[in-house]
């Protein structure tokens, strides 16, 4: 009989064991959720990245542009081009150098340096002039500018930790 009672008592848990196991899951299950939300702002400040990257691309599109007069083979000078961007008085008004004119004469300048999309996303989460947003950013607690452009240097796109 008492061989008995020691193999019904080897069966189950004990009360201890139960409570232990399950912290043990409780904290493994704690690591995983830090590491998916971690994994989701890394996910953010790197579309943050890339959408610096895309509006830096569009605005190096732009000064280049901006040196041909028209479709002639003539050059304006690069003071004249910076004196034009940074006559601009905030980010956002130098964002909208690069978004498509449809009014515009300038084929360039029509078709835009960022597609329409972007812009609209763009225009959609910024709410101060000089600080751009998107749904990555504003998740990313990041926002880009466009500050003035210094003599021998180019223009620039900065990513800014709110």
């Amino acid at each position: 009989m008492n061989m008995t009672i020691r193999k019904q008592r080897r069966a189950g848990f004990s009360f201890v064991e139960a409570i232990f196991t399950i912290a043990i899951i409780g904290i493994m299950s704690s690591i995983v959720v830090a590491a998916i939300s971690n994994a989701s702002r890394d996910a953010h400040r790197v579309m943050a990245r890339q959408q610096q990257t895309a509006v830096q691309s569009a605005l190096t599109a732009w000064v280049m542009a901006q040196m041909r007069v028209g479709n002639t083979a003539q050059h304006r000078g690069l003071e004249s081009v910076r004196t034009e961007y940074n006559s601009k008085s905030s980010s956002q008004l130098r964002f909208n150098l690069l978004i498509p004119n449809p009014s515009s004469s300038d084929l360039n300048l029509r078709a835009g340096f960022l597609d329409q999309t972007t812009a609209d996303h763009f225009a959609e989460y910024t709410t101060n002039a000089n600080q751009l947003q998107t749904a990555a950013l504003y998740n990313a607690q990041q926002y880009l500018t466009l500050p003035d452009w210094q003599i021998g240097d180019f223009p620039h796109v900065d990513l800014v930790n709110q």
